[in-house]
């Protein structure tokens, strides 16, 4: 799965970088700007809209290669929650983000399922009222606004300034 996520990661980077995402990227910003401009705004919407069913098909085979069933049960609100905070959290419109992100918030439930033990007030049982899956529902949508409000760039955007300063690191003029 590295393998395959490594070769989706610079093929959707390459794409990104090619006409065809420089036209993705200007219908993003603004639809009626970049078919002004000259991009075929059905054509595109059409051709996104393939590559991200392409996408979502390899990831639902790779799902299954895992679980070895699908249940539609599975597939509620808070997975969607989940993916949006992914995508926030990581740094809109940014590959590398958009993967930190995901192990981000891959990581964070393990994290929350220790909180019992650190914090006696909240319980492992879910018949209680302070629950751990209550405290990781409430920290999904804390996270987004505290990323949507203080760091926009998301999780890319602290890479990118940890980078700079490095970079200039004893000379930071």
């Amino acid at each position: 799965m590295l393998v395959l996520l490594v070769v989706f990661a610079v093929a959707a980077r390459n794409l990104a970088r090619s006409r065809i995402g420089r036209g993705f990227a200007a219908i993003r910003d603004r639809d009626i700007a970049a078919e002004v401009i000259g991009v075929p705004l059905t054509r595109y919407k059409l051709l996104a809209f393939a590559i991200s069913s392409f996408y979502a098909g390899c990831a639902g085979a790779l799902l299954y290669t895992v679980t070895g069933f699908f249940d539609p049960g599975s597939f509620n609100l808070l997975m969607s929650v989940q993916f949006i905070a992914m995508v926030l959290i990581g740094g809109v419109a940014t590959i590398s983000g958009s993967i930190a992100g995901a192990l981000f918030i891959t990581l964070l439930p393990r994290l929350t399922r220790e909180l019992p033990a650190l914090v006696p007030v909240i319980s492992a049982d879910t018949t209680q009222t302070p629950n751990v899956f209550q405290v990781e529902t409430v920290l999904y949508g804390l996270l987004i606004v505290l990323f949507l409000v203080f760091e926009p760039r998301g999780l890319f955007g602290v890479w990118i300034r940890v980078r700079n300063y490095w970079k200039s690191w004893p000379f930071s003029y």
